[in-house]
């Protein structure tokens, strides 16, 4: 075991450390991520305060799941990400003690940061669905159940908060290209999100502040949906019967402002904010067709390829496709991505506003990891740890110089 690594550990621990020791800490922290010296030290701790009756992780699942290893060299700021990852790690020890252990020290450092005054809440399962009548439903105060019916399609949320559409048998066989096709929107708030499994089997998570049009049974030929902001697509394989010819696989085109995706059965992301100066569209699995809105401009995307559209600039790059779905799976995660898009993730999430003191600061690149569920006092405290200064005001929070 490092003596000096175990010393630090125990001043950071008691809050004792100097700015400079906490520095020399947090760097030798980093350093032995793979040799367990820091897993070991926080295993001890966890077993000090009974983390069997915890509902936290042992300590070396939270070290994995919060350090992820850079597949490219980072462009700058390469210290901070490993400070950041090796201070989330602590920072859960010290929340542990902090509720365990009123009385320890680092209650003090919590009072005197003002961040415990400052709660913000992570976002949640949040949306409204508005059907063809125009009825508006509160998805999150709705009870769990059958909650509409429309034209032989049911609607039920689940426990789990999944709107799921079913149809009925009858509904099944009175399709035909004539019928009247009925559209509902289901949108989610800044701090919300959702997921939807449509009629046809397809499956769309809804990021925060988004929507999603889409028909409660689709046409004879054709899927199509509306989407803005951002939301996951896990597509089902469907076919039709074209006349003189066998089964034709039936296409499902997702429309955005500024683009069109036309896929058969696959998985993607879509990323189409209107307040981000590119929209992305990154390919998990099967193969799709990006087409710019307004031009014949069209792309070709494989698994792990990622469209870019940027002002009149449609081009494709290979991603880690990881970064792009984070969010779905519960995480922030930034591969060199600008403190700007970071806090933008951010006031999209926590329903708060974003205010620089300095400008510059937003164009600065960070690799990033951290759980969607932390609270944004939770998540300032890591930023506030590697030297980016924060303060929340009501529901603003403010980067400083």
């Amino acid at each position: 075991m490092n003596s000096r690594l175990a010393s630090l550990y125990q001043r950071y621990i008691e809050n004792t450390c100097t700015k400079e020791e906490r520095e020399e800490f947090l760097s030798l922290v980093a350093e032995n991520q793979e040799n367990g010296d820091i897993t070991s030290l926080m295993d001890d701790t966890w077993n000090k305060i009974k983390t069997d009756d915890l509902l936290f992780p042992k300590a070396d699942h939270v070290l994995q799941s919060i350090i992820s290893t850079p597949q490219k060299p980072v462009v700058k700021k390469i210290s901070w990400y490993r400070y950041a990852a090796a201070a989330a790690v602590l920072f859960l020890i010290g929340a542990t003690l902090f509720y365990y252990n009123s009385h320890h020290v680092i209650l003090n450092s919590f009072q005197n940061s003002g961040l415990v005054k400052n709660t913000i809440k992570a976002g949640q399962n949040k949306a409204t669905l508005t059907l063809a009548n125009g009825k508006v439903i509160n998805l999150d105060s709705t009870t769990n159940g059958e909650i509409a019916e429309q034209t032989g399609i049911t609607i039920t949320k689940t426990e789990k908060g999944q709107l799921v559409y079913n149809v009925t048998e009858s509904a099944k066989k009175e399709k035909t290209a004539s019928a009247k096709i009925a559209y509902n929107t289901i949108t989610t708030p800044r701090g919300g999100q959702y997921q939807i499994n449509l009629p046809d089997g397809s499956k769309i998570w809804l990021n925060a502040s988004s929507s999603l049009k889409y028909p409660t049974l689709f046409s004879k030929n054709e899927r199509k949906v509306e989407l803005s902001g951002e939301a996951y697509f896990e597509v089902a394989k469907m076919t039709f019967k074209e006349a003189g010819h066998k089964n034709v696989r039936m296409p499902f085109i997702v429309v955005t402002s500024k683009q069109q995706v036309e896929v058969l059965g696959t998985h993607f992301n879509i990323n189409s904010y209107e307040d981000e100066a590119i929209t992305k569209t990154t390919l998990l699995e099967g193969a799709v067709r990006v087409s710019q809105v307004g031009s014949r401009k069209t792309v070709n995307l494989l698994p792990g390829l990622q469209s870019v559209l940027n002002n009149n600039n449609l081009s494709t790059r290979a991603v880690d496709t990881d970064e792009a779905v984070a969010w779905k799976n519960g995480y922030f995660q930034f591969n060199e991505s600008d403190l700007g898009s970071i806090m933008r993730q951010l006031s999209r999430w926590y329903n708060i506003e974003i205010i620089f003191k300095d400008n510059k600061k937003a164009d600065e690149l960070f690799h990033f990891k951290a759980s969607r569920n932390l609270e944004l006092n939770e998540m300032v405290k890591i930023f506030e740890l590697n030297g980016i200064k924060l303060k929340i005001e009501r529901r603003t929070l403010i980067v400083e110089p």
